[in-house]
């Protein structure tokens, strides 16, 4: 889970050039984005695929998964898809980005 908040905060720091605003998001999502996860995995099957019903790894060792289906691997694969996506937003918006000023 830190590895992809991390890379969640890193994404956002270099997408708006706000510290401030990469940490609030961060902490806020931290705290709010499992409840909510919960809420949408009540009514939706996509819910599955939302960065916060597979951050939470321990729920396969007490053997209650957020989301019925869900596996460890197919966690790890949707985290791994989110790490690599955050990465590459980051790199193209610095790429873009004039830091000669």
């Amino acid at each position: 889970m830190p590895f992809s908040l991390a890379t969640f905060a890193f994404m956002i720091s270099t997408v708006f050039c706000n510290q401030s605003l990469a940490i609030g998001l961060a902490t806020f999502s931290l705290f709010i984005g499992p409840q909510i996860t919960y809420f949408l995995s009540l009514k939706f099957d996509w819910a599955k695929y939302i960065l916060f019903a597979n951050t939470n790894l321990a729920q396969y060792i007490d053997g209650t998964p957020l989301v019925k289906g869900m596996t460890m691997p197919f966690s790890l694969a949707v985290l791994l898809v989110y790490f690599v996506v955050f990465n590459a937003v980051t790199w193209w918006t610095f790429q873009k980005r004039d830091v000669t000023a």
